[in-house]
C-alpha cells in the first residue's frame, strides 16, 4: 500500500487549525523553522520523521496516528490535550520503548527511569539549526515529591530560556 504524504500533511494542518495553534508556535514547540513545518503540511516528505510524530504529538495524536493516516485511516486523538499527564506518560513510555541502541547503556537506563517533565529540540548556539540541534530530555527522580517535581521543573525552564537565548553551559548551572 502506498503511503499518501499528502493525507497526511493535510491531517496534520487541520488538527493544528482545529486546535488554534499557527505554524509558528507549533515549529517553536517542536524546535524546527516553518519550512520544515510547510513541507510536511504540504505533503513533500519522503519518510515519517522525529519531527512529523513530534508535530503529531503536539496536535494531540496518539503516536499510532502517522501511519493510521498514511494508511488511509483516522489519526487517533488522545484522550487528553497536549501538554498534560497523560500525554507526558504516554511520550515517556515512547522514549523509554525506542531509546536507539547506539545510545550508551546508561543513558537508555535513564530514560526508562522517573517521570518525564519535558522535552525540547533547541538550536546548537550561534546556529540556525543547520550544523545540528540538541535533543533535552527533562527526567525526574524516581520517587521525588511533587514539589520536588515542580522545583526540577521550574530549574529546568530557567535552564532553557539560557539554551534556547545561546547562553554556554556554565550559565545553566546553579549553585
Amino acid at each position: 500500500m502506498e503511503r499518501d504524504w499528502k493525507r497526511l500533511g493535510a491531517a496534520l494542518k487541520a488538527a493544528r487549525e482545529g486546535r488554534g495553534l499557527n505554524q509558528a508556535a507549533v515549529a517553536e514547540d517542536i524546535g524546527v523553522k516553518r519550512g520544515t513545518m510547510r513541507n510536511i503540511e504540504n505533503g513533500d516528505i519522503a519518510r515519517v520523521t522525529p519531527t512529523v510524530r513530534a508535530y503529531a504529538r503536539a496536535v494531540g495524536w496518539d503516536e499510532r496516528s502517522v501511519d493510521e493516516v498514511l494508511a488511509g485511516g483516522a489519526p487517533i486523538e488522545v484522550s487528553s490535550p497536549p501538554g498534560s499527564d497523560a500525554r507526558d506518560a504516554a511520550a515517556a513510555e515512547s522514549i523509554a520503548m525506542a531509546a536507539p541502541e547506539e545510545l550508551p547503556l546508561r543513558i537508555q537506563a535513564a530514560l526508562r527511569e522517573g517521570p518525564l517533565l519535558d522535552t525540547a529540540v533547541i538550536n546548537l548556539p550561534g546556529d540556525e539549526g543547520d550544523d545540528g540541534q540538541m535533543v533535552v530530555i527533562v527526567k525526574g527522580r524516581t520517587g521525588a515529591t511533587p514539589e520536588q517535581l515542580k522545583r526540577a521543573l521550574l530549574r529546568w525552564e530557567e535552564a532553557e530560556v539560557k539554551l534556547r537565548r545561546g547562553g554556554s553551559a556554565d550559565e545553566t548551572d546553579r549553585d
